[in-house]
């Protein structure tokens, strides 16, 4: 079932990103380069809602990993979210594919792909562009 979601986010988020090109944004998202791509995982400490780079309110989710390191993941908008149907809550166990970056003098890490209980939800394209 991995795959159809992927695919319907893919298609979805196509049609926003045809549209913000057509409305003339800016383009101030942080680097993303898919050469660099890793997988982290581990158990959501926290999960809060906050205007992300694009103005949108993001899903930040703080994530510890089995060494309990923490990490900062940049997910995606919580309507997009919201309209997939998949919410993040603390406690699930996530395994994240994305890249690390910096963005307003922090280091963050951009989510790609994010899977809970093998439902993956692909919130980038192949690319690396957001497909909200």
């Amino acid at each position: 079932m991995r795959t159809p979601l992927c695919i319907k986010a893919v298609l979805i988020g196509f049609v926003g990103i045809t549209l913000a090109s057509a409305q003339g944004g800016t383009d101030t998202s942080p680097s993303y380069d898919v050469k660099s791509e890793v997988v982290v995982n581990g158990k959501v400490a926290a999960v809060a809602v906050m205007p992300d780079w694009m103005g949108k309110n993001g899903v930040n989710v703080t994530l510890q990993t089995p060494e309990s390191v923490m990490i900062h993941v940049d997910t995606a908008p919580a309507d997009f979210l919201k309209m997939l149907d998949f919410a993040i809550a603390a406690g699930d166990n996530l395994d994240v594919e994305g890249v690390w970056s910096q963005w307003d003098g922090k280091r963050v890490f951009l989510a790609r792909t994010v899977t809970r209980q093998k439902i993956a939800v692909c919130l980038r394209g192949p690319d690396g562009k957001v497909v909200w």
